[in-house]
Parts: structure tokens; sequence; C-alpha cells
């Protein structure tokens, strides 16, 4: 729309047309608008670069606000300071008196590529010959590749963060000589580490809005069984299961807290033993997670949507964050938990 007003403005300004008639039907078009003063005014104050090109060459006749904060002032060449916009383009215009369009990398910023749309449209006069050019350029959003060259840097900025959290609490573990203290501070780096996988594991998908969650499942569990105290097995059961990108981190620990419980407590000392983890849909196209041990079954009284521990406490807020629900069924010979989430 702005484009459309601009040209139409200078049109009447220039060459003495009925102000309004090209304009947009519901348009209030003030007395007067063919002042060339009040154009100008008017072009200037508008928000796309917009400028005037009379003559041959690319000298710029006039510049609006929008373009001078990009460089480019009366009496400079607008293709140099301007290089998203081609002279081929100003040549072709002259040549056809035909609006002309391309979309265009303009000048590197400290954020990065600019991206322009740029439109060249001819002035014509009353025989016909164009008399000067409009150039209109509208940023545009960034293309395909460069969004993914930004996320791919976001992604590693935070992964080195996330791993500089983690060497921080083991040099704060190293130099504690509480046992207490030291263990919480191994959980905390253990959960932390969770969380910098799952980010690893959801760049790849973030374009797609949805992971392979069974995939994901089975590779956290891989590298759980490999920290898990004591000689204990992890066997995952996963159907291919789509979940939106946002919701691995808060799965993860979920998966991760409640696999440790059941490493850490199911057991009598020093025994091994095997953990199910399964994935599935239930009624309705629920997702089902279940977390099995055929351990020594829950504590007597032990309710999980009251237990104080920090691990289920964990538990029990991501599973709220993702709108599911948490239940338990234990007996001496095993402990079955499962949490149920929305249909994605």
């Amino acid at each position: 729309m702005a484009h459309i007003m601009a040209v139409t403005a200078f049109r009447n300004a220039e060459f003495g047309t009925d102000p309004g008639a090209d304009w947009p039907a519901g348009t209030d078009v003030a007395v007067g608008i063919d002042d060339p003063a009040m154009l100008r005014c008017l072009l200037d104050q508008m928000p796309t670069p917009t400028a005037l090109v009379e003559g041959e060459g690319d000298h710029c006749a006039f510049a609006n606000a929008a373009f001078r904060a990009l460089g480019v002032v009366a009496g400079a060449g607008l293709t140099e300071r301007f290089p998203a916009l081609a002279p081929s383009m100003l040549a072709e215009a002259r040549r056809t008196g035909q609006l002309q369009r391309n979309r265009a990398t303009g000048d590197r910023s400290t954020e990065g590529e600019r991206f322009w749309d740029v439109r060249v449209t001819p002035m014509l006069g009353v025989n016909g010959v164009v008399r000067a050019l409009i150039v209109t350029a509208e940023e545009t959003p960034e293309s395909v590749a460069e969004h993914e060259r930004r996320l791919r840097d976001v992604s590693h900025r935070l992964k080195n963060t996330l791993q500089l959290v983690s060497s921080l609490l083991t040099l704060q573990t190293l130099s504690s000589k509480d046992p207490e203290v030291r263990r919480a501070l191994q959980s905390a780096s253990g959960r932390v580490g969770i969380v910098t996988q799952a980010h690893q594991r959801t760049h790849g998908s973030l374009r797609a809005g949805t992971i392979d969650m069974a995939v994901h499942l089975r590779e956290l569990c891989q590298e759980l069984e490999a920290t898990l105290p004591g000689a204990h097995r992890i066997q995952v059961t996963a159907d291919a299961t789509e979940m939106p990108t946002d919701t691995v981190i808060p799965f993860s620990l979920i998966v991760s807290e409640l696999v440790g419980n059941a490493a850490r407590h199911a057991f009598p000392a020093g025994a091994p033993g095997a953990i199910d983890v399964r994935l599935g849909h239930g009624e309705g196209g629920a997702i089902r997670l279940e977390v099995i041990d055929r351990g020594i079954g829950l504590p007597p009284g032990l309710d999980l949507s009251r237990a104080t521990t920090l691990g289920l406490k964990v538990v029990r807020a991501f599973v709220g964050q993702l709108r599911g629900k948490l239940t338990a069924d234990s007996s001496p010979y095993g402990t079955r938990v499962v949490v149920e989430f929305p249909p994605a």
C-alpha cells in the first residue's frame, strides 16, 4: 500500500493528474496533494525507503528519511550507496517503461545479511516517455539459509553456556567435602547434562516443529544406562510418536528422573535389575509413557502426588507443564509409573 500511495502521489504532483483518482477506495486525500513540497513532506515520513531518480544514470534526486538512514542521500549514486539495487533494474525500467522488481541482498550489517524487495517504477509523461523513476525497498524476512545459520549460531552458544554451567557444578562438587552437598551438586550437573543433550537433538527438528520421540527416547535411555548406579539394564519399547520440539527437554527430564529413581530405590543395594521404558498411545490418541521396574515396590504410604523429594517434584512440575497426568501402580513385585500426555 505504501508503494502504491507513493507512486500515485508522485505522478499527481509531477504531471497534474487528478489527486486521489488512482487511490484505493476509502482513502482520504487532502486537497493540495499535487503540491511538490507537500509530496516530499509526505514521502519523507513514509517508513518504506523511497527515492527518486531523474534523468539518466543512478544519481538520487530525492531520498526520504528511511533511505537516508541507510546512507542514500540526494546527489549520490543510488546503486553505490544501496547495493541491493542493480543498475540493470534502472536501465530496464527506462527501456520498457514497466515496473521492475527483484529480491536481493544488501549490505552486511552487524546482525548479518539484510534482504530487500526492491521495486523500480517508471513515471511516464503525457507522451509516454519515462521522465523519472521511483525506487522503493522493503526489507523482507531473512532467507532460509540465513535463518538456519543464525539458529546454528544461537544453538552453539546455548550449548557452550550449558556446558560451562555443568563444568562449574563439577568443580564445585570436587571442592566440597560434605557428602550431601556433593550428591546434590552431582544431581544438578546430571540434570544440566540431560538438558544439553536434549537441546542438541532438537536443533535439527526446529524447522519441522516436531520430533519423533521414539528415536530420542532410545538414545536418551542408552546414555542413562551408562551412568546409572549399579548394574542396571534399560529396555526400551517405543512406537513412532511425534511431539512438539519444545516438549523434548521437559520430556527428557521426566524420563531421567523416573529411571534414576527406579535404579536407586527399586532394587536391594548392589542388586542388578531391569527397567522397562515404554512409549506408545493410549485412549483417545493420548501419548503414554511407562517406566516399569521389577523391584521391591514403593515405600508404604508414598504418594507420588505429594512426595517431597526433589526428583519427584521435578517430575510433577514438568508433567504439569506438558498438561499430563501422573499415576503409579506398585506392589512388592515392582512399580509401574505412567505419564499420559494429551495428543500432540
